[in-house]
C-alpha cells in the first residue's frame, strides 16, 4: 500500500514539474511547377520561444536539411530542397520556414494526346519526418499528418480561400492528435486544376492543367499550314522578283 501511495506521489509530483507546451504550426505547400512550402508556428508563448532560439536548434537550414537528406535516403536523385539561408525565421513570437522543392521526382507531368492537356502528379510524402525545436520539444509530423491522403477523414478536398488571391482546391489536415501542438496542413493546386484526385499508391496528388497559349499554338494544325502559306508567298515573291532582274538584264 505504502508502495502504490509513493508511486502516485511521484507521478503527480512528475506532471507539476512537465511544463505544457502550447503552440499551432501551419504547413502550406502550393503546388505549380514546383512546391513552394512554408512552415509557420504561431500562439507560442514567450517562454517556448526564446527556449527554441537559444538552443540553435532550428535554423533556416534545418526543416529543408532533414527533408532533403530523407530525399537521398530514399534515392530520390531529382529532389531537391532550395532555401535561402540567411532567412530571419523569427519575428514577435512567430517562426516561418520558407523553401521550395523541386525536380522530377517531386513534380511531373505526362500529355495527354487526346486533350493536350498535362497531367501531373505530386510526390506528398516528404510531409513525414521528424524535427527536434529545443533538446525536450519535438515534432512528429509522421505522427501529425502520416495517414495517406486517399484517406477522407482525416484529409479531405476544401475550396482554399487565399486572401489576396481567390479560391483554390487542396488537400487539407487538420491534425487531432494528442499534441500540445496544434497542427493543419494544405497542400494547394493551381487555381485552374481539374480532374483531380489522388493516385493509386495513395500518396501522390494528380491533376490536368489544360495546355498554355503558346503550347497550344505550337501544336495547332493552324499553325504548319500558315508556316506553308508563308513559305509559298515567300517563294513566289522570290521568283517574281529573280525573273524581273533576269528580264531586265536581257534587255
Amino acid at each position: 500500500m505504502k508502495k502504490s501511495t509513493v508511486h502516485c506521489l511521484l507521478f503527480i509530483l512528475l506532471l507539476m514539474l512537465i511544463r505544457p507546451v502550447h503552440a499551432s504550426v501551419r504547413i502550406q505547400a502550393t503546388i505549380n511547377e514546383d512546391v513552394h512550402v512554408s512552415f509557420h508556428f504561431t500562439s507560442i508563448d514567450s517562454t517556448t520561444y526564446n527556449e527554441i532560439i537559444s538552443s540553435g536548434l532550428l535554423d533556416a537550414s534545418t526543416i529543408p536539411g532533414i527533408i532533403q537528406e530523407n530525399f537521398e535516403r530514399r534515392n530520390l536523385t531529382d529532389a531537391e530542397c532550395i532555401f535561402d539561408p540567411t532567412q530571419d525565421i523569427f519575428d514577435n513570437l512567430t517562426i516561418r520556414v520558407e523553401f521550395y522543392i523541386v525536380g522530377s521526382d517531386i513534380v511531373h507531368f505526362a500529355v495527354n494526346k487526346t486533350t493536350m492537356n498535362r497531367i501531373y502528379g505530386v510526390a506528398t510524402e516528404w510531409r513525414k519526418f521528424h524535427v527536434n525545436l529545443t533538446e525536450d520539444i519535438s515534432l512528429n509530423f509522421t505522427e501529425h499528418f502520416g495517414r495517406p491522403l486517399s484517406m477522407s477523414p482525416p484529409w479531405r478536398l476544401i475550396n482554399y480561400t487565399d486572401p489576396n488571391d481567390g479560391i483554390y482546391k487542396a488537400y487539407y489536415c487538420n491534425c487531432t492528435s494528442p499534441s500540445s501542438f496544434g497542427s493543419e496542413c494544405y497542400f494547394v493546386l493551381p487555381s485552374e486544376a481539374t480532374d483531380i484526385h489522388i493516385g493509386e499508391d495513395m500518396e501522390t496528388i494528380v491533376f490536368e492543367l489544360s495546355p498554355s497559349v503558346e503550347e497550344s499554338l505550337l501544336n495547332s494544325p493552324f499553325l504548319i499550314l500558315g508556316a506553308l502559306i508563308v513559305a509559298i508567298i515567300v517563294s513566289s515573291l522570290y521568283r517574281s522578283v529573280r525573273k524581273g532582274k533576269e528580264q531586265g538584264s536581257e534587255s
